[in-house]
């Protein structure tokens, strides 16, 4: 009686035995699937020297040179007049030279329409010279007000800046067009972000200031810029506009700077190992157009929107290889459009949209960076659509990508995992029950 009993009652365990065994490998199987079943890569930014300095009050390159003073002047010390100080001020019936902030030379002459036709005018070395082609300034020159220069190949091809205190080419009220010419410092020492900021004095710019007009095309510009007010390489500031067109900008502090800058049109360039970085709107510039360029390689971002940059079209550029982001809005930069735009393998992340609300990114191709599309502060009506992110480690960070495609981004889900986990889970479960079969008989032997 005891042995028939003890039978039924091992015929009975059985098959809560099995379904011990399947509750348990597949609930393992369930754990597993989502704790090893995303793709999960390390988010940590590459730590990099990044030293700018301070931001500090001073007066702008155009009233520092006319008064002989030194490029790093601020308001709170504006030193003294300096005599190596030059500057040559284009005004329509006149060309005046300046040294220390006093005239020197006045010609009394209708402003010259070229370069080429004021360095003949002033036939002073010491000031502009001409060989062949090239044209090397030693002083500022100023294009003033109602006055129009062009500096155009084949008549010149080649402009050296002299790396000296003071030596710029400038409008102030006028127009500058530059076609065709290969523009660089005389020297390669253009400040980086990896050293200690200092108020390096010399290093040579382009700048168009008040109302002024600036026109680039087929051009290079190479080691221009610093760090300081409106030096940074080439700058549109105080309601100045203009074009830049199919030309090249290697190796400046920055590419392409504006400061309260309208309907600025940047298009078919290519900004690369800029120190900083390659396209910077910056300070209240609107209605920009940015497109079909290529920004690589460059210090920080590849293309960089900040503080109130509104109303603005940024489309069909690359970025790629940057030292942090592809392309950014920063600084209640609002109301513009980022669309079809390849951004890829950057060192931080993508598209990046910081305190910038109403701004739209559409239909750009995101892969290879830290994370794909982030979005940080106030981004009020921001709208993300259509962008194809793949490849990064993470896709985003609080955005939202319901009417985008993402896929092969880390802390995504990996179905090649999750099918070896399941698949690894039928087998535990074959061989569990195959165990139990073998073992049945015995069990039935012993009973």
């Amino acid at each position: 009686m005891v042995r028939t009993y003890g039978r039924s009652m091992a015929r009975r365990n059985r098959p809560a035995g099995y379904l011990i065994s399947i509750i348990v490998v597949l609930s393992a199987a369930l754990i597993c699937t989502f704790v090893l079943g995303r793709t999960y890569s390390e988010l940590a930014l590459k730590k990099e020297p990044f030293n700018r300095l301070a931001y500090v009050q001073s007066f702008d390159p155009i009233e520092d040179v006319t008064l002989g003073l030194s490029p790093n002047t601020t308001d709170s010390a504006a030193g003294k007049p300096i005599k190596a100080i030059h500057a040559i001020k284009v005004l329509p019936s006149q060309t005046i030279l300046l040294a220390g902030g006093k005239a020197v030379r006045v010609i009394n002459k209708r402003a010259p329409r070229t370069l080429r036709g004021l360095a003949k005018l002033i036939d002073d070395k010491h000031w502009i010279t001409e060989s062949s082609t090239t044209i090397t300034l030693n002083a500022a020159v100023i294009v003033g007000h109602g006055c129009s220069m062009t500096i155009a190949a084949p008549v010149t091809s080649g402009l050296v800046l002299t790396v000296r205190p003071g030596v710029f080419l400038a409008a102030d009220q006028g127009k500058i067009v530059i076609s065709g010419v290969y523009v660089r410092a005389s020297n390669t020492n253009v400040p980086d972000t990896f050293s200690s900021p200092s108020r390096e004095e010399g290093r040579p710019f382009l700048l168009a200031s008040q109302n002024s007009v600036m026109v680039i095309k087929n051009s290079t510009f190479k080691y221009l810029g610093r760090d300081w007010n409106s030096s940074y390489g080439l700058t549109w500031s105080k309601g100045s506009t203009g074009s830049v067109n199919n030309s090249i900008f290697d190796h400046n502090f920055i590419g392409v700077y504006s400061n309260a800058s309208s309907n600025l049109q940047v298009i078919h360039d290519q900004f690369y190992y800029n120190s900083l970085y390659g396209v910077d709107p910056h300070s209240g510039s609107t209605h920009l157009l940015i497109e079909y360029n290529t920004s690589d390689y460059n210090g920080r971002h590849g293309i960089i929107f900040s503080n109130h940059v509104t109303d603005s079209i940024v489309q069909y550029n690359v970025a790629e290889g940057n030292g942090l982001n592809g392309i950014m809005m920063d600084e209640a930069s609002a109301n513009n459009v980022i669309r079809e735009n390849i951004v890829a393998d950057n060192h931080s992340d993508g598209i990046v949209i910081a305190n910038s609300s109403s701004d739209v990114v559409a239909d750009n191709r995101v892969s290879g960076n830290r994370v794909g599309i982030t979005i940080r502060g106030d981004t009020t009506d921001t709208k993300i659509s259509g962008n194809t992110i793949t490849a990064n480690k993470m896709a985003s960070q609080n955005a939202g990508l319901s009417q985008n495609t993402a896929y092969g981004n880390g802390g995504e889900w990996s179905w090649r995992r999750i099918e070896v986990i399941w698949l690894g889970a039928l087998a535990l479960l074959l061989v569990l029950l195959s165990v139990t079969k073998i073992m049945k008989p015995r069990l039935n032997g012993n009973s």
